[in-house]
């Protein structure tokens, strides 16, 4: 513009030739258009000049320099995990069950503890007492029991010496049947002689005195036999005075076998309360019920404590062995299930600020329900925990191992990023330059991450460089010089998400 300014102005000068001009004035024109020129020059050149540059820039394409790692196949297991929870297996609160003084604490808080361990003792005297005065009663009451088991040898003594009696009265009541059979047969015989010889003497064939005698004798016979009866009569109430006196002998020892029993009942009583003191002597020591670590001692020595309190002495932990409990989506119980028929599945747990180490275990427990809230089934693992470093309440990583997946496909770690469009690595190719293929991630273990799509076994990826990266782009694979060399210390380091094995939760 400011030429074209000073053309019209030399047009108008030159239209005016005859107009006188100042000398001064015509230098100073020329020399404002000379500037002019001049600037609009070196605009013009610095300008062909970036431009150039810019177009030898977009010539030569920047080289980054990577590390590289070959995609490779191996063994790999199969494994869901999660975040676990260090549970106690048995955690026992101890409570006295008498009451009494403490006169004795016999372990520390915080000490490991095995069971039958003593723990506490109380004061025992008024239970060694009672114990006695039991005793003695169980004593007098057993005394009653022999003394009742003697009256009923003695009287077992009279049924047998009645028993005894009846039979000889029984011998004499037979002997006094036979005389009496016996007189009775000679009764019969004499009056028969007396009747014969009668009718002989009124047929004057003897004399009077001998038919006399023949009548004596039958009247003898019969005195006799009368006399006979009588005595059988007497035997016979003999015997029967026998039998009364044996039914009264037994009824005695039913008797004394009676008082045996109740004595022998009041001997178990007395015996019963004499166990029940001898129970409550044994509380008056608390012994460990469990092998456990005790936690804070409530009380102190000289304390007095009641019966069955609901504030406990101190409270025993079983940490050895140990459980943890962790939850899967319900969508893995069935490949659980189908796993747990070939044998005991394996659980490793590592903490959180310790990966590299992991504790093993085995998975005993699989609940009955699923969780509806959350979609989850919990699983426990028991853990024998020899050196103590899991603790109940403690949060853990768990890992639960299924089986061993043969030739699997893994990458590093570090080579998968995360885009826009989802995870890739770059694929080295042969000519140098590097493409962006997505991947699909499975699982990560011990820093490989297992690719179920993706990259092949063979080819190479790149493992540190990739924030200078883009599709296409030319690497150069630094040396383990160049690396210790820190010329890409400046790379950014990113942090990967990847897909668990299905267990996270």
């Amino acid at each position: 513009m400011n030429n074209e300014i000073v053309n019209e102005r030399l047009t108008e000068n030159s239209v005016k030739p005859n107009l006188p001009r100042s000398p001064r004035k015509i230098i100073l024109v020329v020399l404002g258009v000379l500037l002019l020129a001049g600037l609009g020059f070196f605009i013009h050149a610095g300008a062909a000049k970036s431009d150039k540059t810019e177009k030898s820039g977009r010539n030569k394409q920047q080289v980054t320099p990577v590390t590289v790692a070959m995609v490779t196949q191996k063994t790999v297991p199969l494994q869901l995990q999660a975040i676990g929870n260090v549970q106690s297996g048995s955690t026992v609160s101890i409570t006295p069950e008498a009451s009494g003084r403490i006169i004795g604490v016999y372990f520390k808080k915080g000490q490991d503890v095995k069971k039958g361990q003593l723990l506490f003792t109380l004061d025992d005297r008024s239970q060694a007492a009672a114990i006695q005065q039991a005793q003695g009663t169980v004593a007098k009451d057993q005394a009653s029991v022999q003394q009742a088991r003697d009256g009923l040898t003695r009287d077992l003594g009279q049924i047998e010496q009645a028993r005894a009696t009846l039979i000889k009265d029984q011998a004499l009541v037979r002997q006094a049947q036979a005389t009496l059979a016996k007189d009775q047969a000679q009764a019969e015989f004499a009056k028969g002689q007396s009747d014969r010889y009668g009718e002989l003497y009124k047929k004057g064939a003897i004399s009077l005195d001998q038919a006399q005698q023949y009548a004596s004798n039958s009247k003898s016979a019969t005195a006799t036999l009368q006399a006979d009866r009588e005595a059988i009569a007497n035997a016979q109430a003999v015997l029967q005075s026998d039998r009364v006196a044996l039914t009264n002998a037994q009824a005695v020892v039913r008797g004394d076998q009676a008082a045996i029993a109740n004595a022998q009942a009041v001997v178990r009583s007395d015996q019963g309360a004499l166990d029940n003191t001898k129970v409550q002597l044994s509380y008056s020591k608390i012994y460990a019920p469990i092998d456990g670590r005790a936690g804070n001692i409530l009380v102190t020595q000289g304390n007095v404590v009641q019966a069955n309190s609901t504030t406990p002495l101190v409270t025993l932990t079983q940490i050895r062995p140990i459980q943890v409990a962790f939850s899967v989506p319900e969508t893995n119980l069935p490949q659980v299930q189908k796993y747990m028929q070939n044998g005991k599945l394996k659980v490793d747990v590592t903490f959180p600020n310790d990966q590299a180490h992991s504790l093993p275990g085995t998975l005993t427990f699989v609940n009955n329900t699923v969780d509806n809230t959350t979609g989850t089934i919990q699983l426990i693992g028991d853990f024998d925990n020899a050196q103590g470093y899991l603790f109940p309440g403690q949060f853990v990583n768990a890992t639960l191992t299924l089986t061993e997946e043969p030739n699997a496909t893994v990458v590093p770690s570090q080579a998968v990023q995360n885009g826009p469009d989802g995870q890739f690595v770059f694929v080295v190719k042969p000519d140098m330059t590097v493409e962006n293929v997505p991947v699909t991630v499975s699982s990560t273990i011990n820093g490989l991450d297992v690719i179920e799509k993706g990259p092949q076994p063979g080819d190479k990826i790149v493992t540190d460089g990739q924030a200078n990266l883009v599709s296409g782009g030319k690497i150069r694979v630094k040396t383990a010089a160049n690396s210790q060399g820190g010329n890409d210390s400046n790379q950014p380091r990113r942090n990967h998400s990847r897909k668990s094995g299905g267990g996270d939760s």
